[in-house]
């Protein structure tokens, strides 16, 4: 199975306010529920398992041949003579395979005894850190996180899947007391396997890889061990390249637009420089107390930070021409104006501006409509940092959205999952959701029977999306995750109803006690 096919399983237990959930993350995945049911705090983790495995190649895979060799030491301690024809053969393939099928996704499964080798690798290399990273993300304390007044640990287990007749592979983390473990499982056999999909060009630096013979010739001593550097550059390749398989759409990257971005961007510049200030003076006055970001929100100002810059431009150009496509859908059909950023020669902070459509001045986007705010975050992500295969996790997009424009709203988000990026979305609109079935709704028809209704064109396959509703448990108890599907009136049962009756009977108690009234005054 391709990593553009895998569907990960996520599960938790005593997780912040979650007291359990099971979930399966689809190429649209929707959290719906009340507040502090414990949302945003599965947002934030799945974002800290992409910062995770993202990274994990350049930590500890993407090293120097001397770094990685010594990895590859403690697994071989005499070398990796043993491995020749194993590489030798695979070498082959991966040269026949840039050569004959330049663009069509093929697999190659790795000969043993090297898959023995690469399964110890990422054993090694998995789940060292993880911690750190979940903590980074949250910018708490990792023992803030157990479940408040939960008698058990606190668990999380993430489950990808390489191939249907295999166990997935499983990335363990617990946290009993103060004692935090994690570990990786590999099924015993599963075959490793690369896929054309995963790299877009085989790297021009192993020139030894496209020789008629296809030998390792050249050795080096590495801490008194004779090794080829051929074969070190292979298996280290052979690493990177798997990794997108191994991890599945969690070695892509992601991007996390928190509910408050629009007050952060409006700040950003104050943000920004309070912190390297109160940084500076650290060491001046020991007993101030300097608070630090959370990952989510830095990691936000980092990419408002590099927006529409010369780097962005220069990448511009290779962006997916379906997400900008979407970006221009966005300013031509929702903010009826375009975003622009401004770099002064003095200050490098970015200037935030937006220009209506007709007006030959643009104003500061402080100045501009609620809405164009909160869209604004949105459209400089796609527009400067998504690729294709990414995720984008957005929290409450609907904030300061009339209701068309939620609507609207979920058409563009269907349509960035069509155009190959995997979205998370919390929200607590009802418009949003009811957006949603229509469009899962169309997917079942027939193309050429969709294009007469509204939001045809970003209709989306059932198999894409997934819901799941975040309901509070009684006191002491957490909150639970249950996914929702469709009913029979093909809704999301999703409990607005519930508030819209409640509403609704209100309103009839009152009217009949002002027609009582009114009856008795005459």
């Amino acid at each position: 199975m391709s990593s553009t096919q895998c569907i990960p399983e996520l599960t938790v237990e005593n997780f912040g306010p979650i007291q359990r959930a099971n979930i399966r993350l689809h190429p649209l995945t929707l959290f719906v529920g009340p507040s502090n049911t414990g949302k945003s705090y599965l947002s934030i983790l799945i974002y800290a398992f992409h910062c995770y495995f993202g990274s994990l190649m350049s930590r500890y895979i993407l090293k120097s041949e001397r770094e990685f060799f010594n990895i590859v030491r403690s697994i071989l301690p005499n070398g990796t003579d043993h491995l020749r024809d194993s590489l030798t053969s695979i070498g082959k393939q991966l040269r026949d395979l840039e050569r004959d099928n330049p663009k069509e996704t093929v697999e190659v499964i790795i000969p043993e005894p090297l898959a023995g080798v690469l399964r110890e690798v990422f054993q090694k290399a998995s789940c060292v850190g993880l911690h750190e990273e979940i903590s980074r993300c949250f910018g708490l304390d990792i023992q803030s996180l157990h479940r408040h007044n939960a008698s058990y640990s606190l668990n999380v287990i993430l489950r990808i899947s390489q191939d249907e007749n295999f166990s997935p592979l499983e990335h363990h983390f617990t946290l009993d007391g103060t004692k935090s473990t994690s570990w990786t499982h590999l099924p015993e056999g599963m075959p490793l396997s690369l896929y054309r999909e995963h790299s877009d060009v085989l790297p021009s630096h192993l020139s030894w890889l496209y020789s008629p013979r296809l030998e390792f010739e050249e050795f080096m001593d590495y801490d008194g061990v004779d090794i080829s550097i051929g074969r070190i550059e292979l298996i280290q390749f052979i690493a990177e390249y798997l990794a997108f398989g191994m991890f599945g759409p969690f070695a892509r990257s992601s991007h996390y637009l928190p509910a408050d971005r629009t007050g952060v961007m409006h700040a950003h510049k104050a943000v920004v420089s309070t912190v390297l200030k109160r940084a500076s003076m650290a060491g001046a006055s020991q007993s101030q107390n300097i608070h630090s970001l959370s990952g989510v929100l830095a990691d936000f100002l980092e990419e408002l930070m590099t927006s529409d810059t010369m780097e962005s431009y220069i990448s511009y150009s290779r962006r997916p021409s379906g997400i900008l496509n979407i970006c221009k859908n966005i300013e031509e059909q929702m903010l009826n104006g375009s975003i622009s950023t401004d770099y002064s020669d003095i200050l490098k902070y970015p200037q935030f501006s937006f220009q209506p459509d007709g007006w030959e001045n643009s104003l500061p986007l402080k100045n501009a409509s609620s809405m164009v705010s909160e869209l604004a975050p949105i459209l400089l992500c796609l527009r400067n940092h998504v690729n294709n295969g990414d995720v984008l996790i957005v929290e409450e997009p609907e904030s300061h959205l009339h209701p068309s424009m939620q609507v609207q709203l979920m058409r563009e988000l269907a349509a960035i999952v069509n155009a190959g990026v995997r979205v998370i979305v919390t929200t607590h609109s009802e418009w949003m959701l009811e957006e949603l079935a229509n469009l899962t709704r169309m997917g079942a028809l027939p193309s050429n029977e969709r294009d007469t209704i509204d939001g045809g064109s970003s209709a989306l396959s059932p198999e894409k999306v997934g819901a799941w509703l975040f309901q509070p448990g009684e006191h002491p108890n957490g909150s639970t995750v249950s996914q929702i599907d469709l009913d029979e009136s093909g809704l999301y049962p999703s409990g607005f109803d519930d508030v819209a009756i409640a509403l609704h009977n209100n309103w009839a108690r009152i009217s009949n006690k002002l027609e009582k009234s009114n009856g008795s005054t005459h």
